[in-house]
């Protein structure tokens, strides 16, 4: 069973989703929270698989929250899910940031278990209105385009800091750019000709050696220091 912890303040949203896990096989509901600050004790002391984050909450937000449970520098950081009423603003990428593994809009509820399951066997999934709207922002500032036709030339990193090119492989540069774009591993594996074996290999390898917790934050990491996917 997947155990999953809820957090959202609306309480009758709390119970629609609860009553939606329950009526699956795999996914156990283990706990609920209000806002950021019980969802992290909670989930410290609970351990759950996943977890269903809102992002705006009163008393601690989902942002904090996500950053403590899974940001940069958790040494076992647990798969987030943002849970949010809005498309895209600088709540969902701030969630991104730090830590979330994928998103869904609350419209969207029947997509939660598959989410919950994509989330539990690191492959992120979004809302396909946010991955677009995530793509059509990249795609305007001239950092994004279709994998098939990817370009792995990086930006001068951050002062201080080595080039993708330099800390990343080519190898590695390409299966990036895959998880940019929302692929899971087999559809990067049929892209690059290579096993999901070697896929899941050489995004752990990555996450090593970026400090990143889950694939999301380590495709933005990526973009951030001039991935062209």
């Amino acid at each position: 069973m997947i155990g999953t912890l809820i957090v959202d303040d609306a309480r009758a949203v709390r119970k629609s989703v609860r009553e939606l896990l329950e009526a699956t096989d795999d996914i156990e509901v283990i706990g609920e929270a209000s806002n950021g600050r019980d969802a992290v004790q909670l989930a410290r002391a609970l351990r759950p698989d996943v977890v269903l984050m809102d992002l705006r909450m009163p008393d601690g937000d989902g942002l904090d929250a996500i950053e403590a449970l899974s940001g940069i520098g958790v040494t076992d950081p647990i798969p987030i899910i943002a849970f949010t009423t809005f498309h895209l603003d600088e709540y969902v990428y701030g969630a991104l940031e730090r830590g979330a593994v994928g998103f869904l809009l609350k419209k969207n509820p029947g997509d939660i278990p598959a989410a919950i399951r994509a989330a539990v066997n690191a492959n992120a999934l979004q809302s396909p209105a946010i991955r677009e709207r995530l793509m059509a922002d990249y795609a305007r500032s001239g950092r994004a385009r279709h994998p098939r036709t990817a370009s792995t030339t990086a930006a001068q990193a951050p002062s201080g800091e080595p080039s993708l090119s330099e800390l990343l492989t080519e190898r590695e540069l390409e299966v990036v750019a895959g998880v940019a774009h929302g692929l899971s591993n087999r559809e990067i594996s049929q892209w690059l000709t290579m096993s999901e074996n070697t896929v899941k290999w050489h995004i752990a390898n990555m996450l090593d050696k970026t400090g990143a917790s889950n694939r999301t934050q380590l495709a933005h990491w990526a973009s951030q220091r001039g991935l062209n996917p």
